[in-house]
This record gives structure tokens, C-alpha cells and sequence, in this order.
């Protein structure tokens, strides 16, 4: 009874899912994370979605290293994302771009400010659990002159 229970949830949830990456198609999304840098920053972010094809989207965001041991950062990002939908409640992108940082490291009364540059290489997953709200997962990896550092997010998007 249990298992019949479980599949008819599953049935009835999965009705209204579907990839949610059709060309013209946007996604606002909220994300939180963490920066595996050499100080370790929790992040905290906003991103912008827009499927240009079917299989292809641009995603400029904006992320905070949220202060630890006096360093913290803002960074942009405009990435983009070439998603395979492996069935239509799931689909899975590498992503590759490019970033600008703004980072302040402050000990005591002395205070460093730097502006970089990087690139971003990566891979993501996100479940759609409805029509308009998708969930997911990204790993990045850094490249930034002295600051390289892996990157992992969860995204709630909401999809229109």
C-alpha cells in the first residue's frame, strides 16, 4: 500500500514538470553557497537566466562572499550554459565564463582592496519541480589571479 501511496505522489507531482528550457524562456533565481578559498566565505547570490536556443542560455548574476577572518567579495558573472535535458523533470549544463571581483581583506587598521578578473568553468544540475519553480545544484571552479577557488551553490529559480 505504501509503494502505491509513493507512486501516485510522484505521478501527480511530475504532471506539470517539464524542462524549463525552451527558447525565449527566463529564470530569476536565489542561490546559497560556499567558497572553498583559502579563508573559506559563505555566499550569497542573484542570478538572471535566458534561454537564447533550446540547449543554450546566458546567466549574469551577482554573488557575496559574506565576511570571514576579514575578507569578503562581491563578483559578477556572466556565464553561460548549454543544458542536456536527460528527461523532462531533470536537466544537466556545463557552464564556462567569465568574472569580475571586487575583494576586501581588512586586519586591524591595515586594509587591501583588489579588482580581478577570472574565468569560470563548471557543471550544474536542477530538477523542475514545477512549471514556473526549478532546484538545483552547480559546482565551479575559480580562476582568478591568487584568489582560484571552487565554488558550490543551491539555486531556487522561479521560471517564466
Amino acid at each position: 500500500m505504501k509503494k502505491l501511496i509513493v507512486m501516485l505522489m510522484l505521478t501527480l507531482f511530475s504532471i506539470g514538470a517539464y524542462a524549463q528550457t525552451q527558447q525565449g524562456q527566463s529564470s530569476f533565481g536565489f542561490n546559497l553557497g560556499y567558497n572553498f578559498n583559502d579563508i573559506g566565505n559563505a555566499t550569497i547570490g542573484i542570478d538572471y537566466r535566458y534561454c537564447v536556443t533550446d540547449a543554450f542560455r546566458l546567466t549574469p548574476s551577482i554573488t557575496h562572499f559574506v565576511k570571514n577572518d576579514g575578507l569578503n567579495a562581491w563578483a559578477i558573472d556572466m556565464n553561460a550554459h548549454y543544458v542536456f535535458k536527460l528527461s523532462e523533470m531533470f536537466g544537466f549544463y556545463p557552464l564556462a565564463g567569465l568574472s569580475l571581483s571586487f575583494w576586501k581583506a581588512s586586519v586591524g587598521n591595515f586594509s587591501v582592496n583588489e579588482t580581478r578578473f577570472g574565468a569560470n568553468i563548471g557543471l550544474g544540475g536542477e530538477v523542475y519541480a514545477t512549471d514556473r519553480i526549478s532546484v538545483g545544484l552547480e559546482a565551479k571552479y575559480n580562476i582568478i589571479k591568487d584568489l582560484d577557488a571552487a565554488a558550490l551553490a543551491v539555486r531556487v529559480g522561479y521560471n517564466f
